[in-house]
C-alpha cells in the first residue's frame, strides 16, 4: 500500500508558484518524531484515542509509570505528526489529514515530499 493517499480520496492540486518543499527544522523535528513513534509503534495512541484505550493508558501508568505519546501543544505540528503515523501505518485518514494540513498552510509539495519520505 503506498503512503501517499490515491487520487481518489485526494486531490492534489498545483501549487500557485512553484515552491520548494522545504520544512521549517521543527518541522521537520517532528517529522523524525513521528517516525520514531511510527516505528516503535507508540502511534497507536494518536491515532485513536477511544475511551477505553484512554482508560487502559491510565491503568498502565498508575501500574508502570509508562506514559504514551503526548500530543504536542502546536495544533499545526500535531496534526502534521498525525498525518505521518497515519500514512506510514497505512491508515484512510491521512487523505482528510492533509486537507487540514493544507488549511493551515502547508503547500503540496511539502506534503507530498512528507508522504514520499514515510513510504512503506
Amino acid at each position: 500500500m503506498s503512503a501517499i493517499p490515491d487520487s481518489a480520496t485526494f486531490t492534489v492540486q498545483p501549487a500557485p508558484s512553484a515552491e520548494p518543499p522545504s520544512l521549517s527544522r521543527l518541522e521537520w523535528k517532528v517529522v523524525a518524531l513521528a517516525l520514531r513513534e511510527a516505528s516503535e509503534g507508540g502511534c497507536r495512541n494518536v491515532l485513536s484515542p477511544s475511551r477505553f484505550r484512554h482508560w487502559l493508558s491510565r491503568m498502565v501508568r498508575a501500574v508502570t509509570g509508562w506514559e504514551g505519546p503526548r500530543p504536542l501543544a502546536d495544533p499545526r505540528l500535531e496534526t502534521l505528526r498525525r498525518f505521518v503515523c497515519t500514512s506510514r501505518w497505512g491508515h484512510g485518514d491521512a487523505a482528510s489529514l492533509a486537507q487540514i494540513l493544507l488549511q493551515q498552510g502547508f503547500n503540496q509539495n511539502q506534503l507530498r515530499a512528507v508522504a514520499m519520505l514515510v513510504g512503506r
